[in-house]
């Protein structure tokens, strides 16, 4: 496949979405389109497309608010034409409710914010090939996604169940862990987002101070490029 078509949906305020994932995939030669979801109602089926990626919101994925209501259904739009389909953080919990309903969605045991470990299930799929069993990632949430029948859960870590994981064997998978966020763009949130994570006892300048790349994020974006083509 030349030139892969990836069309994004932006549920960040500020447009973060679009930027962190639209520069990975551009590094690797895909056309990128972006819809912010103030705009969706404007959006047409994603026929013209090669994959859909549905970003991180402060918004919860049990909400019935319009614009989550839409891309509920274009992922069942995607879903009958068999598109691969990538949700992060928020995106991981709107495809957890698209195919598990609500009950899939919990508030977190202990919510995540700045770079955590993250583990490999042990369970082989494509979009961790070559992945290291033990990496790092940036956090950022207060909800989470519960195992379910015909969920492959693809990576964990010790406070969340499922930090990745895949729905049976369909080429849709869920990401909870922001491997987009570069060490520079996670302090920048960080820095402009205190008065979410201060009541939870952390502090700024501790956060920042843990800042590294995910070693991880270049195979999985490769991967799920290379997935488009199978």
């Amino acid at each position: 496949m030349t030139s892969p078509r990836i069309l994004i949906l932006d549920n960040s305020p500020r447009h973060l979405g679009a930027a962190w994932f639209g520069k990975w995939f551009r590094q690797l030669e895909c056309q990128v389109s972006a819809r912010h979801f103030q705009s969706l109602s404007r959006l047409a089926a994603p026929d013209k497309f090669d994959a859909l990626v549905i970003t991180g919101s402060p918004a919860s994925a049990t909400e019935d608010q319009p614009w989550i209501l839409k891309e509920l259904e274009l992922i069942e739009q995607a879903d009958r034409r068999e598109m691969p389909v990538l949700g992060v953080c928020f995106g991981s919990q709107l495809l957890a409710r698209a195919y598990y309903g609500k009950a899939a969605i919990r508030r977190s045991q202990q919510a995540e914010f700045g770079w955590h470990w993250v583990s490999r299930s042990g369970e082989g799929d494509l979009l961790f090939e070559g992945v290291p069993d033990q990496f790092t990632s940036f956090q950022f949430h207060v909800e989470g996604v519960l195992a379910q029948p015909g969920m492959r859960v693809l990576a964990t870590s010790n406070p969340v169940s499922v930090q990745a994981f895949r729905v049976d064997s369909k080429p849709v998978w869920g990401i909870q862990f922001h491997f987009e966020v570069t060490p520079r763009a996670g302090r920048n949130l960080l820095r402009k987002t205190r008065h979410v994570y201060e009541p939870y006892g952390l502090r700024y300048e501790e956060l920042a101070a843990e800042a590294q790349p995910t070693e991880a994020a270049p195979l999985l974006f490769q991967n799920f490029v290379k997935a488009l083509d199978r």
